[in-house]
C-alpha cells in the first residue's frame, strides 16, 4: 500500500513538472518556432531574449515590484497575525476569512476593482501595481504566519511578560522568532505571487511599464517565439534557486511541518 502511494505521488509530481521541462527544452531549440523536442541545441533564443529591451525591462520591473511587495506584505502580515493571536477564536476565524477574501474573489474582479479604485486615486503606475500585488500577497503571509503560531507554545509570551519583559520586547524577542518560519515562507509565496501574476498586472500596467508575465502573455498572443520560452526558463531558474536558498537557510518547509 505504501509503495502504491509512493508511486502515485511520484507520477503526480512528474505530471506537474512535465510542462516545465517542455518549456526549458523549447528554449534551447535552434528552430525559428516553439518546438519540443528541440530541433537542435542552440543558445540563439537566449541571446535574442537578452537583447530584447521589452523583456529585460519587464524582468527588472517584475523584480522591483516583487521585492517591494514582499517588503510591505511581510510586516503587514506579521502585524495582522500578532493581532489575530490576541483575540478570541471565533472573532479570529471571522477575521481570517476576511483577510483571505482577496484569494476567494475571482482575480479578474479584483483586478477590475483595483483598476477603478487606483484610477480615481491617480495611482495607475508602478506604485499602484505594488499596491495591487500587496493586496493578493498579504493573505499568503498571514496564513503562513498563523500556521507557525499554531505550532508555537502560546504560554511563552505570557511567561516573558511575567518575568518583566515589556510588550515591545515580548513581540521582538518571543513572538516574532516563533513566527519566523511562517513569515519567511509567506514572503516567498508573496514573491512568487507577484512575479507570476498576470491578471492583476494586465489591469494596472501602463504602456512601457509592463512586468515580464504581461510581456510574455502579449507575445504568446501575437508571436510565440522561442525567446518567450527562454524568458520563462529564466524565471523558473531564478525562482527555484530562490526557494532552495531559503529552504537551506531557514528550513522553512520542515519548520512549518513541525519538524
Amino acid at each position: 500500500m505504501n509503495r502504491l502511494l509512493t508511486v502515485t505521488a511520484l507520477l503526480a509530481y512528474a505530471a506537474l513538472a512535465l510542462p516545465v521541462f517542455f518549456v526549458i527544452g523549447a528554449s534551447f531549440t535552434s528552430a525559428g518556432y516553439l518546438s519540443f523536442p528541440p530541433q537542435g541545441l542552440s543558445l540563439r533564443w537566449w541571446d535574442v531574449m537578452i537583447g530584447d529591451r521589452e523583456m529585460m525591462s519587464g524582468f527588472w520591473i517584475s523584480a522591483y515590484v516583487a521585492v517591494a511587495t514582499v517588503l510591505i506584505s511581510v510586516p503587514v502580515g506579521a502585524l495582522a497575525t500578532i493581532y489575530l493571536g490576541q483575540i478570541p477564536i471565533r472573532a479570529r476565524n471571522i477575521l481570517v476569512t476576511f483577510f483571505a477574501s482577496p484569494l476567494s474573489v475571482p482575480m479578474v474582479l479584483t483586478g477590475f476593482a483595483l483598476l477603478v479604485l487606483l484610477t480615481q486615486m491617480g495611482l495607475l503606475n508602478q506604485l499602484g501595481l505594488i499596491i495591487g500585488h500587496t493586496v493578493i500577497s498579504v493573505p499568503y503571509v498571514t496564513r503562513s504566519a498563523l500556521a507557525s503560531m499554531s505550532l508555537s507554545d502560546p504560554s511563552l509570551p505570557r511567561a516573558a511578560a511575567i518575568h518583566g519583559a515589556r510588550p515591545s520586547q515580548v513581540i521582538w524577542h518571543v513572538v516574532l522568532p516563533s513566527l519566523r518560519p511562517g513569515l519567511v515562507s509567506g514572503g516567498l509565496f508573496a514573491f512568487l505571487a507577484s512575479v507570476n501574476n498576470v491578471v492583476i498586472s494586465v489591469f494596472l500596467v501602463q504602456p512601457g511599464t509592463s512586468p515580464l508575465p504581461v510581456v510574455i502573455f502579449s507575445r504568446m498572443e501575437n508571436l510565440a517565439e522561442p525567446s518567450v520560452a527562454a524568458a520563462s526558463t529564466a524565471v523558473i531558474v531564478v525562482t527555484a534557486a530562490f526557494c532552495l536558498l531559503l529552504e537551506k537557510r531557514y528550513q522553512l518547509f520542515r519548520s512549518l511541518a513541525g519538524r
